[in-house]
């Protein structure tokens, strides 16, 4: 991916092995095909997935949304087997669950 405009890196650890970055970066969605209405959100999880289909949508926020989700289910399931996710070597405290961002505050309008 050349840019992107999110991303982060943590650690990761499967048992009996050393523990690698792992980089999650989500690219600018953009519009793909011969329908106007058909975009693209890219996304890379390396060195986990070498190869990761963009998430297609409707519009760009669609786009975005569904690849953030893919991203959650794709570093669960690498927890689900076995691995851990940290900020440093060694370290599992990185945290998948959505709260652990903290909750978006709206504005009244």
């Amino acid at each position: 991916m050349e840019a992107s405009i999110a991303g982060i890196e943590v650690w990761g650890s499967r048992p009996g092995e050393e523990p690698f970055v792992i980089r999650v970066a989500i690219g600018q969605p953009f519009r793909c095909g011969d329908d106007p209405e058909e975009w693209e959100c890219p996304v890379e999880i390396s060195p986990l997935y070498r190869r990761l289909r963009g998430a297609h949508a409707n519009n760009s926020l669609q786009a975005i949304c569904l690849t953030l989700s893919l991203v959650l289910e794709l570093l669960t399931d690498f927890q689900q087997k076995g691995g851990s996710l940290g900020y440093e070597p060694g370290d599992a405290s990185f945290s998948l669950d959505p709260s652990a961002f903290g909750r978006a505050l709206g504005t009244k309008g």
